[in-house]
């Protein structure tokens, strides 16, 4: 059963200029509060203001809040790109949530703003034809970690199944739409199996992916709290022993951070390198959690060049658009 939708009015800014890593220069947008895909290591769900588990915010004025923000501006001063879902995702099985997705979306894109979004859901068939009229303006990350139902069945209950992930793909590439496939969080000892990895990576290289980024899962004190309560006792033992040696420290925005030890996600880069590459399959290792090793923005380069070509300064946008 989807988690119970609650109607509320937004107040602050729609679009929010992102600050640092990946979203630098971008601006993101979210829908929700709160995500009913229950992932057991959302960091999101950690947040003070999210709602308690099993309900979600949807903001029902977001897309008529939306046009007046844009309509309020000049064109040339409008955002490149504005990316959907960096604390929640568009694509909860529900109406209204993808009722509103849609308006949004359509809002965007006939003023010619790019958007992108990560999605680990089901995405609806007439998004897809939307995103076939402005193929050249749509940008997709679909999250697969594991085609394993026993994987998405303990870590991501309430997304799309490993098969309805494929289809996703499928989809947007015949829609003609940039996609890449999006391996995050990977868990130790779980997915990153050679057997695991050669079947994920075989099964995206059939399906027309030729680009990957890659995250292992990172812990903070509300993503603890979540797994030791959500995860099978075996599973929450492994994690503990991965993460037992490792302090807190600072990554990107927040202040209580634990990584996987360094040598520990080296050589499994290294082993998703070597069998993505086997496949044709490019592959990044996402610098905002990887602050520690050479990494990249996790951005396809389409994403990056749409935030390139803002036409007016950063400081000016931010201005613009502060809340």
């Amino acid at each position: 059963m989807f988690p119970r939708v609650i109607p509320r009015e937004k107040r602050s800014r729609v679009l929010k200029p992102g600050t640092f890593g990946c979203l630098r220069g971008a601006y993101a947008i979210n829908v929700t509060q709160g995500c009913g895909l229950l992932c057991a290591y959302c960091y999101a769900r950690g947040y003070a203001t999210a709602p308690s588990k099993g309900d979600v915010y949807l903001f029902i004025n977001l897309p008529e809040l939306l046009r007046r923000e844009l309509d309020s501006v000049r064109r040339r001063w409008l955002p490149g790109v504005s990316i959907f879902n960096t604390a929640t995702d568009c694509f909860q099985p529900h109406p209204d949530i993808l009722g509103v997705t849609y308006r949004a979306m359509v809002i965007l894109l006939e003023r010619g703003i790019d958007i992108s979004f990560l999605t680990k859901g089901f995405i609806p068939q007439r998004f897809m034809e939307l995103f076939r009229v402005y193929r050249e303006k749509v940008h997709a990350q679909v999250g697969i970690v594991s085609l394993g139902e026993g994987y998405w069945r303990t870590y991501e209950p309430g997304a799309a199944s490993p098969a309805e992930k494929l289809k996703n793909i499928e989809r947007l590439l015949e829609a003609g739409v940039d996609t890449e496939a999006r391996i995050d969080p990977v868990i130790p000892f779980v997915t990153d199996t050679p057997e695991g990895l050669e079947d994920l990576f075989r099964s995206l290289s059939q399906r027309g992916i030729r680009r990957a980024s890659l995250s292992y899962l990172h812990l903070r004190p509300a993503i603890q709290k979540q797994l030791s309560s959500e995860l099978p006792p075996l599973h929450r033992k492994l994690l503990d022993s991965c993460f037992e040696s490792q302090d807190w420290a600072e990554v990107g925005m927040s202040t209580r951070t634990k990584l996987l030890p360094q040598r520990l996600r080296e050589n499994g880069y290294g082993r998703m390198k070597a069998i993505a590459e086997a496949y044709g399959i490019s592959t990044a290792i996402c610098r905002c959690k990887n602050p520690d090793m050479n990494g990249e923005l996790c951005p396809s380069s389409n994403v990056r060049r749409a935030i390139s070509i803002v036409r007016i300064s950063r400081d000016k946008q931010l201005t613009l658009f502060s809340c």
